[in-house]
């Protein structure tokens, strides 16, 4: 019982150390879409030989502090996403709502509003 306590406690210690530059480089190199051969070589600056930037890339895969780095990097991206589409969608939806209602509308100054807010509705998908 105390020995799975003290393993748990380790794994979690390796999944919270942080990552050294050079790592964190590689995991940022990786996120950026460079394959894992290329990450290596811009996180660590090596003029070695193709055969041991891949061992040493391979490596670095299996450590588990590059591998939560990535998927938890990965999933804040995911996550940020699918904000930024739940956001987009939104403001499409209201656009084509105003859009819509905008005709109906017999008061001058609230067609001006309607107006304004499709400007700055637009203005900000543009971005």
């Amino acid at each position: 019982m105390n020995s799975i306590k003290h393993d748990h406690q380790a794994q979690n210690f390796i999944y919270t150390t942080r990552l050294t530059p050079k790592q964190q480089a590689f995991v940022d190199a990786v996120l950026a879409g460079h394959n894992y051969i290329d990450a290596y070589k811009l996180a660590y600056d090596t003029k070695s030989s193709h055969k041991v930037i891949g061992i040493s890339a391979n490596a670095l895969l299996k450590n588990p502090k590059i591998i939560k780095a990535i998927h938890s990097k990965r999933n804040e991206l995911q996550k940020s996403m699918s904000i930024a589409l739940d956001k987009h969608n939104l403001q499409m939806h209201l656009a084509t709502e105003l859009k819509e209602l905008y005709p109906t509308i017999q008061d001058e100054q609230t067609r001006i509003k309607v107006l304004e807010m499709l400007i700055s509705i637009s203005k900000s998908i543009s971005v």
